[in-house]
């Protein structure tokens, strides 16, 4: 696995990824040519052994209280069939490495309460759960809110993060 800047060949793939992954709940092409148009260098790619695009993360960055740089993940995904292959970890270790890059002090994120899975991964990276967001995905669909303090943790949390390969973008 390669994990690599996003370039706009990847936009359709990344797009088809977010459907497949989210359904009816998934961003739409715009909300990803905005983030493009926002910041392109916060976005990711995770290619397979073949070179094709398996996976995404979106990140972001705000400025909060007293000039403290704040971010997170927007949004992440996997190809379904490529899933429990390390790709996911490969992602967020990437996001997390970009945001200590520019100096963010806490990170942040949500995730369906009803994702073990996705909470386990973030939890594995020192992620905890700061709040509960009521009807965050829709009725009876409740959110999670979850930080971590990047000036407490090493770059890969608490569990030591597959060895990710980087690319330059041309």
């Amino acid at each position: 696995m390669k994990v690599r800047g996003f370039a706009m060949r990847d936009l359709a793939r990344v797009v088809q990824i977010e459907r497949s992954s989210f359904g009816p709940d998934s961003y739409s092409l715009t909300t990803f040519l905005a983030h493009v148009l926002r910041d392109r260098k916060g976005i990711f790619v995770a290619e397979d052994e073949e070179g094709q695009v398996a996976g995404y993360v979106l990140v972001r960055m705000t400025l909060g209280w007293v000039g403290r740089r704040r971010g997170g993940i927007t949004s992440i995904a996997v190809e379904p069939a490529q899933r429990r292959r390390g790709i996911g970890r490969g992602l967020v270790a990437r996001a997390l490495e970009h945001l200590r890059e520019r100096g963010v002090e806490r990170a942040d994120l949500e995730v369906n309460i009803a994702n073990r899975a996705a909470q386990s991964l973030y939890g594995a990276f020192g992620f905890r759960h700061a709040q509960v967001l009521p009807h965050y995905y829709g009725p009876d669909r409740d959110g999670l809110r979850m930080v971590l303090d990047l000036t407490r943790t090493s770059s890969t949390g608490h569990v030591e993060a597959p060895q990710v390969k980087r690319a330059h973008n041309g």
